[in-house]
């Protein structure tokens, strides 16, 4: 049972409670008035006080209630109204409000026999305000009490006797078994709370250390590509500055500027590579069609076939991309392919991601773990970009055959991940 559930039987209770309370009154009152002499008189007075008394005590906790609801931005937990015997702040009044209702209640008892029923809600009343052990104290004094008015109003018997002590015992058993389960429910809700935080505390980390492996695969895409095509262009461009006049300076210029210009087209991709495509509001499936439909200035064609993106999170949509990104990328620069084919398929389990192309293969064993180069994973980076998921990578490929490279991401990492 949770924290609302909770909640929600507390209120139903707390009516209850009341309703027993207004049909007590009006027996006692349709009974007693108009009052046959002082002592009836004395007794409805009581009664009215002691109404009054419990109405102001009702009023004062949807007050209280409303303003804790307000605080809390319009929502009341049980934490706010369900702790019963948890009145912080205000012990003296608690115990002035429960005196005053026993004091009045034993005077309209002792002078209506009928006034003494109204001990049954005092019951509840006095374990929910004032706790487990003085509640249990108070309900017995007050159990004897009314035993003892009934007795002296209407003769001692034995039906007078157990009706008082049956109810009490009702009112312990209700009152203290439901105090357990509160107990019980706000500590879960406690350990669920805790839960929650845990688990956003492990997504930020998680995150963070995303972005630090991100950060370290950026740093060895722009060393390997585009520090070594500037290094290389230092060097050409200082030796063309020794060179003597002539075919051989032209020629390590135009060497220059074409390193120059290979250095711009593997920035360019490197920055597309980073360009986030808008996953939250077109979805993976867009993503992955943008990509698909990418002029690759005479390139391949890449087919598309994708089945539900659903109930994939942003870390997996994201990193199904990139892979796609760089599989393809590897694809279209080293494969001299005429068709990639780029198939999404997720099912309850997992997400499988196949990237195949009819070029000319390669060894698997052979293949580089450093980047490709024009800002695409190499084989290694994808693995690892996989496993962080609690994925795997598998690359099948054979000279003169063709590559497919099968990604699959469960929806949750194993617990060997």
């Amino acid at each position: 049972m949770d924290g609302h559930r909770l909640a929600s039987v507390f209120t139903g209770l707390r009516l209850g409670l009341h309703a027993v309370v207004a049909v007590i009154v009006l027996i006692v009152l349709l009974r007693s008035v108009p009052p046959v002499d002082a002592r009836a008189a004395v007794g409805v007075a009581a009664v009215v006080a002691w109404v009054l008394a419990y109405a102001a005590g009702v009023l004062d906790g949807v007050r209280r209630t409303k303003a804790r609801a307000a605080g809390a931005g319009g929502s009341v937990h049980m934490n706010d109204d369900a702790r019963p015997g948890e009145r912080a702040g205000r012990p003296a009044a608690v115990w002035l409000g429960i005196g005053a209702l026993t004091l009045l209640w034993l005077v309209a008892a002792w002078c209506l026999p009928e006034a003494a029923y109204l001990v049954f809600p005092l019951f509840f009343l006095q374990l929910h305000l004032l706790g487990a052990r003085w509640g249990t104290v108070l309900v017995l004094v007050s159990a004897g009490c009314a035993v003892i008015t009934l007795g002296v109003n209407e003769g001692f018997s034995v039906p007078a006797a157990v009706g008082p002590m049956l109810g009490a015992a009702v009112a312990l058993l209700v009152g203290l078994g439901f105090r357990a389960f509160t107990r019980q429910a706000v500590a879960r809700e406690a350990l669920l709370e805790e839960l929650v935080a845990a688990r956003d505390e492990l997504a930020r980390s998680e995150r963070r250390a995303g972005e630090e492996a991100e950060r370290a695969r950026l740093a060895r895409d722009i060393h390997d590509t585009v520090s070594q095509s500037l290094s290389s262009i230092q060097m050409l461009l200082h030796a063309a500055e020794r060179a003597p006049e002539g075919e051989r300076a032209a020629e390590l210029l135009r060497l220059a500027r074409e390193s120059a210009a290979a250095a711009q087209a593997e920035t360019r991709s490197i920055v597309r590579a980073l360009t986030p495509a808008p996953l939250q509001e077109e979805g993976l499936a867009a993503a992955l069609r943008r990509l698909a439909e990418t002029e690759w200035r005479g390139g391949p064609e890449v087919r598309l076939s994708v089945e539900g993106d659903e109930g994939l999170d942003m870390s997996r949509r994201t990193a199904l991309l990139r892979l796609a990104q760089g599989a393809v990328g590897n694809a279209l620069k080293h494969a001299r392919a005429g068709v990639i084919e780029l198939r999404l398929r997720v099912d309850g389990e997992a997400a499988r991601l196949t990237v195949s192309d009819d070029g000319v293969g390669f060894d698997p064993r052979l293949a580089p773990g450093a980047s490709h180069g024009a800002g695409h994973f190499g084989l290694a980076s994808m693995r690892e970009r996989a496993a962080q998921l609690g994925g795997s990578l598998v690359v099948d490929s054979t000279p003169g055959h063709g590559t497919r490279v099968d990604v699959v991401l469960p929806h949750r990492p194993s617990k060997e991940a």
